[in-house]
């Protein structure tokens, strides 16, 4: 399948273009990091004439792009859409294709590669048409496989005796999105949240809390902590003094909600069980820091659970304190968290 590639694709700090031989330099920069490519299966690179001949070969096929960063014009990593006709890992059909990746070791745990990834499952499914996307990743590589969950992907198969790019036997794992998944998740809907919808909020909070939460609380504070949803009027105080959103799906279902109020406190922040790492929360946020400004708020305040934390960091939240918040009848640790707009 012969495609082309655009000039250039962008996202909100990225631009996907074609490699340039003189983006060899930058590309050594990063490339020869032994953490970068052994883990997914091919060789450090050796000089800047070793990364100046990838460019001319393996980065010259089509839909093959370099990351580039908005803010410095340097490029830090590589993206691509692979086809069945061409150099790829999983079992396609014709109207399948895998997207490969990777990054710069500074550039990790910043959401770029995420923000790429979705850029090239818009193109993929919306340009060229395909029907699903696939991505690889071989055991142990555990970033690989937290960058396909959050852009949505679905864990599909594992092969077990695979011979890596450097000649040794590996176990490759294989996720896969499909174009009707990609559509749905493209469709999430923000509204307000009313009385009504207490029942949907309450089957979500507690369905998250004893699965995503559990992995950081003993499983008698996730049942306390859960078991605070159980009073309908607690709800309706809540509502009463928070501006509640929810994210919608499709079909209209409640998939996450958050909250805001006049003093710039953000009391909840629950995703569906089934939608983490899928940009929910993200958007979420995004909605309710929103608000804040509306409401002409400077500073946003939050308390966030363990498990939360890593989320809030990345998005700019500085933790105030450490503390000990009363649930039902457990006290459970949590963490007064700060971000001046």
């Amino acid at each position: 399948m012969e495609q082309k590639t655009t000039n250039q694709l962008t996202t909100s700090r990225l631009i996907l273009r074609p490699w340039r031989e003189s983006d060899a330099e930058a590309l050594y920069k990063y490339a020869k990091d032994p953490a970068i490519g052994p883990i997914a299966g091919w060789p450090p690179h050796t000089s800047v004439e070793d990364s100046l001949n990838i460019i001319r070969t393996v980065f010259a096929a089509s839909e093959t792009y370099a990351v580039v960063l908005k803010e410095t014009g340097e490029p830090v990593g590589s993206i691509g859409i692979m086809f069945g006709d061409g150099l790829h890992s999983a079992e396609m059909q014709t109207d399948e294709a895998e997207i490969g990746y990777w990054i710069g070791v500074p550039y990790w745990g910043q959401g770029l590669i995420p923000e790429a990834v979705r850029c090239l499952l818009k193109r993929s499914f919306e340009d060229l048409e395909m029907t699903a996307v696939w991505c690889g990743y071989y055991d142990g590589n555990v970033k690989s496989r937290r960058v396909m969950e959050k852009c949505g992907f679905h864990f599909h198969h594992t092969e077990e005796g695979k011979t890596s790019p450097l000649g040794d036997v590996r176990t490759e794992h294989f996720m896969r999105m499909t174009k009707e998944e990609w559509k749905s998740a493209q469709h999430l809907s923000i509204r307000p949240l009313a009385e009504q919808d207490i029942p949907e909020m309450w089957e979500l909070f507690r369905a998250t809390v004893l699965t995503v939460n559990s992995k950081d609380y003993a499983k008698e504070e996730v049942e306390d902590w859960a078991s605070c949803g159980d009073s309908v009027e607690h709800w309706r105080e809540l509502l009463a003094k928070n501006d509640y959103i929810g994210a919608l799906d499709g079909q209209g279902r409640i998939v996450g909600f958050s909250s805001m109020n006049a003093n710039g406190y953000l009391h909840s922040m629950f995703v569906h069980k089934d939608w983490q790492r899928k940009g929910v929360a993200t958007l979420l946020l995004s909605e309710v820091e929103k608000m804040a400004c509306g409401y002409g708020v400077h500073k946003i305040s939050v308390e966030v659970s363990i498990t939360a934390r890593p989320f809030f960091e990345k998005r700019g939240y500085k933790v105030m304190k450490e503390q000990k918040a009363k649930a039902n009848r457990l006290w459970l640790t949590n963490y007064v968290m700060e971000k001046t707009l």
